[in-house]
């Protein structure tokens, strides 16, 4: 994998918002039109901030609004000025020269604050692609994602690839509890309470032709317990052979470091998706640091998120360090 930015494939532009939706109690999905968007692939991100058209009016979210975004930390938010955030590529769909984006997200910050207000006719300023993509193991036939919370968009971008690919793919879904699960459910089928059997539960998923093994923490949703265990349980219930199979993981840091371990220990090729705060994306800044392994003294390094991720292969990390 290249560690190196290439800088004639990304570009700042304007993109409009098409459309604002509540997922589940608070997630969101912003889905943007962006014209002549550089080709891009699944584990890349985008930085987002407001447009630098001062002029543009702020929108306030108020009850007459088609999304529920009436929480009070929502409501009183303004367009203040911030530093760019970084947003894994959610989906991306081509038509012409343009293209559609989306950017799925948990509202925690006055940065998702601002992004819950905004609607249709509205600009926001966007850089990318950017970064490292996962890659497609095309000699081993099955996949694995395994995912939580705001770890879920690339994962769901990756499924549709995987599959177009030929790749048997199978997700592994975690949140501490149904109402934080950040994905549409089908309906039927529901999803198994035991994690050995994956279903088309997840409409995201099954418009790529992927099963599902959904967890929470407090059972209120299909296995009961965290993803980590759930994606250990369905492996050893369907006798996975290492040399047969791949791991993508992205979500809260324990998360993915139990599920890069675990990979250790079977000997299954992993790829994690991390995250780091990025001022600037394109590794002007240096402040989104990952340590690493590095094979001269003192034997480990800084990476930057930025560049030379955000996707690691699992053993380049050094988790504790």
């Amino acid at each position: 994998m290249s560690g190196h930015l290439n800088r004639s494939a990304f570009q700042l532009t304007s993109a409009d918002v098409v459309s604002q939706a509540r997922i589940c109690r608070e997630h969101f999905r912003l889905t943007l039109s962006c014209p002549n968007f550089a080709d891009a692939k699944p584990g890349q991100f985008v930085q987002l901030s407001p447009e630098t058209d001062s002029s543009q009016p702020s929108h306030r979210a108020d009850a007459t609004d088609s999304v529920d975004v009436c929480d009070e930390a929502i409501r009183s938010t303004a367009t203040l000025p911030f530093l760019p955030r970084a947003f894994s590529i959610g989906g991306l769909r081509r038509n012409g020269n343009g293209c559609e984006i989306d950017i799925i997200y948990r509202v925690v910050g006055v940065a998702t604050q601002w992004m819950a207000t905004l609607r249709p006719t509205q600009t926001v300023s966007l850089l990318g692609p950017l970064g490292q993509a996962f890659p497609i193991i095309a000699s081993k036939p099955n996949a694995y994602l395994v995912g939580g919370g705001v770890g879920v968009p690339p994962l769901l971008w990756l499924a549709g690839a995987l599959t177009d690919a030929g790749i048997n793919t199978t997700a592994v879904i975690g949140s501490t509890t149904k109402e934080l699960l950040p994905l549409a459910h089908q309906g039927n089928p529901t999803p198994a309470d035991d994690a050995g059997e994956a279903r088309l539960t997840s409409t995201e998923f099954a418009n790529a032709n992927t099963p599902v093994v959904i967890s929470t923490d407090d059972g209120s949703f299909g296995f009961k317990g965290n993803v980590v265990q759930a994606f250990q349980a369905h492996l050893s219930a369907n006798n996975i052979n290492p040399t047969s199979a791949v791991v993508y993981t992205c979500g809260p840091e324990r998360m993915m470091q139990g599920v890069a371990e675990f990979c250790e220990t079977k000997d299954y090729e992993c790829y994690v998706c991390m995250e780091r705060s990025m001022a600037c994306g394109v590794g002007t800044c240096q402040s989104c640091v990952v340590t690493v392994k590095s094979e001269t003294p003192p034997n480990w390094r800084y990476a930057l998120c930025c560049t030379e991720g955000p996707i690691f292969e699992r053993s380049q990390i050094l988790w504790n360090q």
